[in-house]
């Protein structure tokens, strides 16, 4: 008997579809996993000399299924690859119209039993972001050959890599969320929601190769698309209108921890959905499906790199009534990808506004002095601002 605790999933990325390559392994951790053969057959309708029936005919072999996945930093960027049919350009990525295939394995050690899936390209890759708890993503595989066996050897050559971050993004990591121009928690409440890249692939078979397997799996359409639920509002009310209209709305969102950060980005969405209701206990909400038109999404990604120390100048500054001054901080070491928090001790003399990762801008309204204090993580640094007469 074996446990699902000792079964080791990898992949690796293939230059020529359908061939597994030499070279390293990457664990890919998941916590579910359906690739696998599905034989399909057909019912042989012949009479025989009894009312007996006569048995099915072996048809083709779909190889293919679900991979379930918590989403963390680094083991979803060749993923999304395959799915959006291009590599990464730089810390980038858009549509395109290479093929992008992996050979997936795994090997459970404890019976020696060993699969792979070869020539496995990403239909779908979908992500869900709930209101609570982690975000997951469920990778949808579409291969050109299968094998196992069972002579407790591994189709994973060495030890696999783990290429992922320590990190698994929960929805507390959900940052900059904007749609139709009117950011989360400002003019709306998003409550929950999901993407899908889905290629909509089609599977080609060519009689004559002896295979039952597809000869090619080939992507048709790309459609970006999801589905967001929001608590009723005037905002929300503004974007439900836009499926009377087929006005498209701008619909982003960024995910960060302390290892990265992914922003992904659909310009353009067309929204579809029902006018909401509820009972007098209900909190009413409106579920909208999107869906990406005209122009591809992006997905951006940066690595984290924590602050050490912050100074911020000017130290001091003063002024009249009425007038500004800008405030800049600086970050040790210096590409440190923290933004810069500023609050200031009475905002009734000065107020104080983020204009960017380490600025800020201070407005004097009244006679007197306040502190300016800017903070990244655990550390602070100030400024004293003092205003006079005018």
């Amino acid at each position: 008997m074996s446990s699902g605790a000792k079964v080791i999933s990898a992949f690796i990325r293939e230059t020529t579809p359908g061939i597994t390559p030499a070279g390293a392994w990457n664990l890919l951790k998941r916590s579910s996993w359906g690739v696998k053969p599905s034989q399909n057959t057909k019912d042989n309708d012949e009479i025989g000399g009894t009312r007996m029936a006569q048995g099915a005919t072996l048809g083709t072999v779909d190889v293919g299924g679900d991979v379930g996945t918590k989403f963390r930093w680094g083991q979803h960027d060749a993923f999304l690859a395959s799915c959006f049919g291009a590599d990464w350009s730089g810390d980038s990525l858009t549509m395109g119209n290479d093929r992008i295939t992996f050979s997936l394995a795994t090997y459970a050690s404890d019976i020696g039993v060993a699969s792979i899936s070869r020539g496995a390209q990403v239909s779908v890759w979908k992500m869900e972001v709930p209101n609570d708890g982690d975000i997951t993503s469920t990778i949808t595989f579409s291969g050109l050959d299968w094998d196992s066996k069972a002579d407790d050897t591994s189709f994973i050559v060495g030890t696999a890599t783990d290429n992922a971050g320590e990190l698994r993004y929960s929805f507390k990591e959900v940052t900059g969320i904007s749609l139709n121009g009117v950011d989360g928690g400002a003019g709306f409440c998003i409550d929950t929601f999901n993407i899908q890249f889905d290629n909509n692939m089609q599977t080609q078979r060519c009689i004559g190769t002896g295979s039952p397997f597809a000869g090619a799996n080939i992507p048709t359409t790309f459609t970006p698309k999801g589905s967001i639920t929001l608590s009723w509002s005037k905002a929300a009310w503004e974007v439900w209108s836009k499926t009377l209209t087929g006005a498209t709305v701008p619909f982003s969102f960024t995910l960060a921890n302390d290892e990265g950060q992914y922003t992904f980005a659909f310009p353009k969405v067309q929204v579809a959905g029902d006018w909401p209701d509820g009972g007098n206990t209900d909190i009413i909400q409106v579920q909208l499906d999107i869906t990406a038109a005209d122009v591809s999404p992006t997905v951006t990604r940066a690595v984290t790199v924590p602050a050490t120390a912050i100074s911020v100048a000017p130290a001091t500054s003063s002024g009249n009534v009425g007038t500004t001054a800008t405030l800049t901080a600086t970050l040790t070491p210096a590409g440190a990808t923290d933004v810069v928090q500023w609050v200031s001790s009475d905002p009734a003399i000065v107020s104080v506004v983020s204009t960017g990762q380490k600025t800020a801008q201070v407005t004097r309204h009244a006679e007197g002095s306040a502190t300016i204090t800017g903070k990244v993580r655990t550390f602070t640094a100030i400024s004293t601002i003092t205003v006079t007469a005018p």
